[in-house]
């Protein structure tokens, strides 16, 4: 019996991408990591995840719900350091160190993503703190 090697790596690769479609069409992945993305870019639903189908395998794609929640903190803490200006103030102008922004940055972002405190609102708590630290100029415990 000979073995038609090309019919089965069709077979075999149809059966993959119809894994990988099934595994990100998961609710989780869809509502934390495409829709998300689609709307960042513009794009629709079936042009990302056509990206993630191509450039990820199956076991990748299952992890992409995983890192859902740490680009979410990533990304808030980027805005968070905009919109208070803690690049500035720590990088380049030393008014306060490192580790103070971080950690104020660390406070607006858990009060966002943990305490489910509204944005603007956590971000005023952060700005109060900053201010009050840069007028002591003591660290912050």
């Amino acid at each position: 019996m000979e073995l038609d090697m090309e019919m089965i790596d069709k077979v075999q690769c149809k059966g993959t991408l119809e894994q990988k479609y099934n595994i990100i069409k998961n609710r989780y992945i869809m509502e934390e990591v495409i829709v998300p993305i689609a709307k960042a870019l513009g794009l629709s639903l079936d042009e990302v995840i056509e990206l993630f189908v191509r450039e990820y395998d199956g076991a990748a794609l299952y992890e992409t719900h995983a890192f859902a929640e740490q680009a979410r903190m990533a990304c808030l803490g980027r805005k968070v350091d905009i919109d208070l200006g803690l690049c500035w103030i720590c990088d380049f102008y030393g008014l306060i160190s490192k580790r103070e922004g971080d950690l104020i940055r660390k406070k607006v972002v858990e009060d966002v993503l943990v305490n489910n405190i509204p944005y603007k609102e956590a971000l005023k708590r952060g700005r109060e703190l900053l201010v009050k630290l840069l007028k002591s100029n003591k660290e912050i415990e």
